[in-house]
């Protein structure tokens, strides 16, 4: 700008001031107007001028910034027409000064107009900035000093800082995967306003002075609005997959919120915090890059009264007496052991539980492998009522010896003790199971033995060909079992994992066979129960291995044999699987044929059942209706019509059936 037009042409000014004001004049101002500017254009000025003059019946003076210069007049009101380094600068230099502040919005102070919520409209800012009920005292959040108007951004914080919504795809894909390769941890020690020091490592930590206008996050109605204080989230996540969980979530779903953080991210509230680490951080403050080993935050209140946007009329409205009470939310952020592994560079691919959670699971565990009086009394009892409800072939009465039975304890136990290679629990958990094991086998046997009955109900029958499908119940039930027995707020749940994986039912049957000397029945529900049982002590396995409680590397070697053995069971329950599935094949084929005409008579055909199936032959029974007896020649023509259907040897189980109209 020229010096010709840093000069307000008083002459001009004064020919305003003469016209005739509109009669709607506006409330007198209590303040002298001045603009201060270092190249503000000329036109725009003048045509600010000619606004306050017809409206305010106010002039409007014009001052070039001047940085040594002290402000200290209370009853002017300072229009600032600068971009955003001034502006900051203006008011770190000011900040304990009593002064009267708004801003002119122009093209070189986006951020300052979106920290107060200044229109991008000039006009309409400055009908806000003389309005009584938009203008407070300000609250400055200073980093190192230095003034911060949207956040503080501390290592790596992935895309929390921002929008991700205003970014292509593309380059959200790209930055996620440069996040990923890039993640580095390191120790950091944070103290509060109250002194209270937290010692912990940080991938990133964002801070911000008010998340409600921070637009990347959701607020849950929450404010935090001049409340006098800082919000800080230590981001800290324990392992690859919820590191990946968590960089997935902010770049393509942005599901976070003020109100429910993920457990990996730590949440400080205060109006003081130091933040300090081995080493100097890389951090910036509003997009300015900076370094500094030792970074100070702090909420200033100053004795600057400043002129806000509409948009903040109702936040403004609704503020409270400041409360200095802290939130320090931390509870799930790294330490001990985990600590220290993350800071060697070491991130674990699966999440690792606390020493705490391990101690307390521990403790536990090593209760349910011991063998006792309870355990043994529960077992026979379990193993009464459920051989006693097979024969009865009552369903309440198996379920309730499925809940009744203590077998799972002990299987939880020696999955924990293979992942831990804990020998003292898998030793007590083995001989505990063992036991179990005997002692329904004999009591089964026993009752059968004096049983007056030799009738196979369906609870028998349902019970002498596992397949597949039975070695995936047992696996879910497994991880159901593990996952319940490691979170204390979902045990309730292992009673309906108990009645899942029906334990004491295949060796009620195993021993109901053995007292009866029926070796095929003996085979298959002992076969199913060594389906439940390896099936759920590897996936429990595996389970507690995801859960943390045990590193990759020391439960291999554990879990070695219980995953050779239950490839052994599979086996036969690969070929039992192959076999359902023929008939299954069978089933829809046959299903399809209502009617036949056999020896020019009509017949009704209905599948019962199809007993056994395999490529080249199959069992059937069906129940046939005709409207007079038929003979062997008819029954003949209809097994040939059937093989032909289903291009396979068939014998037919026939139950005749006359119907008489």
């Amino acid at each position: 700008m020229t010096e010709q037009n840093k000069q307000v042409n008083n002459e001009q000014i004064k020919t305003s001031n003469d016209t005739d004001a509109p009669a709607t004049i506006k409330n007198a101002v209590p303040y002298k107007l001045t603009v201060l500017t270092k190249d503000a254009p000329q036109e725009a000025l003048f045509e600010l001028q000619q606004f306050f003059q017809t409206h305010y019946k106010k002039e409007l003076q014009l001052e070039l910034l001047e940085p040594e210069k002290i402000y200290h007049e209370p009853n002017v009101l300072y229009f600032l027409y600068l971009d955003d380094d001034a502006i900051k600068n203006f008011l770190k230099t000011h900040k304990e000064e009593t002064l009267n502040i708004a801003i002119l919005p122009n093209e070189t102070c986006k951020e300052t107009l979106l920290h107060y919520g200044i229109s991008k409209d000039i006009y309409e800012a400055a009908e806000d900035a003389l309005n009584e009920k938009l203008r407070i005292s300000d609250q400055l959040l200073l980093c190192n000093g230095e003034i911060v108007f949207q956040k503080v951004s501390i290592g790596n914080v992935q895309n929390l800082s921002k929008n991700v919504f205003q970014t292509s795809l593309y380059d959200n894909i790209k930055e996620f995967f440069y996040n990923l390769k890039n993640l580095r941890y390191q120790a950091v020690t944070l103290q509060t306003a109250k002194e209270q020091k937290i010692q912990t490592v940080a991938s990133g930590v964002l801070v911000l002075e008010d998340y409600t206008t921070f637009n990347t996050l959701k607020t849950m109605g929450s404010t935090s609005f001049h409340d006098g204080k800082l919000n800080a989230l230590i981001i800290a996540p324990k392992s690859l997959v919820s590191y990946i969980y968590y960089l997935a979530a902010i770049f393509f779903y942005h599901k976070f919120s003020w109100g429910s953080l993920p457990k990996n991210i730590g949440f400080i509230s205060t109006s003081k915090l130091n933040i300090e680490g081995s080493k100097p951080f890389d951090f910036t403050i509003d997009d300015t890059a900076l370094s500094a080993k030792t970074i100070e935050l702090e909420v200033f209140n100053s004795n600057l009264t400043v002129g806000y946007g509409k948009s903040y009329e109702s936040a403004i409205a609704q503020i409270e007496e400041e409360n200095l009470s802290e939130t320090v939310s931390i509870n799930h952020l790294p330490k001990g052991e985990m600590r220290e592994l993350l800071i060697s560079g070491k991130v674990p691919f699966l999440k690792k539980a606390s020493d705490e959670d391990i101690k307390e699971a521990l403790m536990g565990i090593k209760e349910s492998a011991k063998i006792s009086s309870i355990f043994i009394a529960l077992m026979i009892l379990s193993t009464l009522l459920a051989t006693v409800g097979i024969f009865q072939d009552s369903t309440p009465a198996v379920i309730g010896a499925m809940i009744l039975a203590p077998l799972m304890a002990p299987i939880i136990s020696l999955s924990m003790g293979i992942v831990r290679s804990n020998k003292t629990i898998t030793q007590s958990a083995t001989l505990t199971l063992a036991l179990g094991i005997l002692s329904a086998l004999f009591f089964s046997f026993a009752l059968t033995f004096f049983m007056p009955l030799d009738i196979m109900t369906s609870q028998m029958s349902s019970r002498i060909n596992p397949n597949l499908l039975d070695l995936f119940v047992a696996i879910f039930s497994g991880i159901a079992g593990a996952y319940a027995s490691s979170k204390e707020e979902v045990a309730k749940s292992l009673a309906g994992v108990a009645i899942a994986i029906a334990l004491v039912p295949p060796l009620a049957v195993t021993g109901i066979g053995i007292g009866w000397g029926e070796l095929s029945m003996i085979y298959g529900s002992f076969l199913l129960f060594l389906t439940n049982l390896f099936g759920m002590i590897l996936a429990a396995s595996l389970t507690f291995v995801i859960l943390g409680y045990a590193p990759v590397q020391r439960a291999k070697k554990g879990l070695v044999m219980p995953a050779v053995l239950l490839v052994a069971v599979s086996i036969p329950l690969i070929f039992s699987f192959y076999s359902l599935m023929l008939q299954s094949s069978d089933y829809a084929k046959l299903n399809k044929i209502k009617e036949l005409s056999i020896k020019g008579q009509k017949i009704e055909l209905n599948i019962l059942a199809i007993q056994s199936s395999t490529k080249n032959k199959a069992v059937i029974e069906c129940e046939v209706s005709a409207d007079s007896h038929l003979d062997q020649e008819a029954y003949q023509m209809l097994q040939q019509e059937l093989s032909k259907r289903l291009q396979k040897k068939i014998t037919l189980h026939i139950v005749p059936k006359i119907v008489i109209e």
